[in-house]
């Protein structure tokens, strides 16, 4: 019997010190290398002025001059893209690295826990980890390391990073996520209302066989990308973007007319402020959906974060 693909991701970010210009360049195959070494293959690309986007076969990748995003998901392990990364930025121009991992579906089917991945990465990072959420419910490990000061952050750009981690979908979304047959991609997000997301961006999607859906989107600096694993059982969609927003309500509640999840987990992690995380821009109540769960955490240096848990009432 087939085991169940594992939709919850793994997600690692460096941040450098200084931008470095030839980090987008990829003549000598470096990001195929970093990709495979986490057991992903790169789908497709597409690219900005300032950031390359990877669709990978498990999730995504994303490249900016300071910075390196990378997000995988079903049996990838993540961690051993790491010595691959370091070969590429060495240590000494890293200033902030993170690494976060939602808890699974199906744990037993994966090669290591997030125990052992902080081993792996505490031979080349002196950090700390953490858990936001309970530990018997949906939560978030995090793994964080800085060799820099908030005062290394440039205080007039808004970095600052949403996700909405869905479980449970509905029954009417699973099936729109099938594609029927000569179907692309494109009549998925029309069917679903995907287009009507930050449409002045650059698409790239794919859907895979039997089914799955990844998108990436970008504009400039920014990105937004989505992946779902339409399964009766195990059901699981991730949203993520760094398009700041004054209030992400609107967002949030199209995010949830799209997945119509039963349960979902935000994250939302920003610059260290004089206020607390998403203190005015996320909502406390989202209609049809009760919050038991609220977590606010703020890293020794650079950057916090806001967690909450979210269960449909209705």
């Amino acid at each position: 019997m087939a085991m169940e693909f594992e939709g919850p991701e793994k997600k690692l970010e460096m941040i450098l010190a200084e931008p470095d210009a030839d980090l987008r360049s990829n003549v000598d195959g470096r990001w195929g290398a970093v990709v495979r070494a986490s057991g992903a293959e790169i789908v497709s690309r597409i690219s900005s002025q300032d950031m390359d986007a990877y669709l990978l076969s498990e999730s995504s990748l994303f490249v900016w001059p300071d910075r390196v995003l990378m997000i995988t998901c079903g049996k990838t392990t993540l961690v051993k893209a790491v010595p691959e990364l370091i070969r590429t930025i060495r240590r000494d121009r890293i200033a902030f690295f993170f690494y976060e991992r939602k808890n699974l579906m199906y744990p037993q089917a994966q090669s290591s826990d997030f125990e052992a991945d902080v081993d792996r990465l505490a031979e080349h990072f002196r950090g700390k980890s953490y858990r936001l959420g309970p530990a018997n419910h949906d939560h978030v490990h995090i793994f964080y390391a800085s060799s820099a000061g908030p005062e290394t952050i440039q205080e007039e750009e808004e970095d600052e990073t949403l996700e909405i981690l869905m479980h449970d979908l509905d029954p009417s979304v699973l099936r729109a996520f099938i594609p029927k047959s000569g179907e692309k991609s494109a009549d998925i997000e029309a069917r679903t209302g995907i287009n009507r997301l930050y449409p002045e961006m650059v698409n790239d999607s794919f859907i895979f066989e039997p089914y799955g859906y990844s998108m990436n989107r970008i504009s400039g600096q920014h990105y937004a990308t989505i992946h779902v694993t339409p399964e009766e059982k195990g059901s699981y969609a991730s949203f993520e973007t760094n398009v700041a927003e004054k209030d992400y309500r609107q967002k949030i509640e199209q995010i949830m007319e799209i997945f119509k999840p039963g349960r979902f987990t935000l994250v939302f992690t920003e610059a260290v402020s004089d206020s607390d995380p998403g203190e005015g821009k996320i909502p406390k109540n989202i209609a049809g959906y009760r919050r038991p769960e609220k977590s606010l955490y703020e890293f020794d240096s650079g950057y916090a974060v806001l967690f909450s848990n979210f269960i449909r009432t209705r």
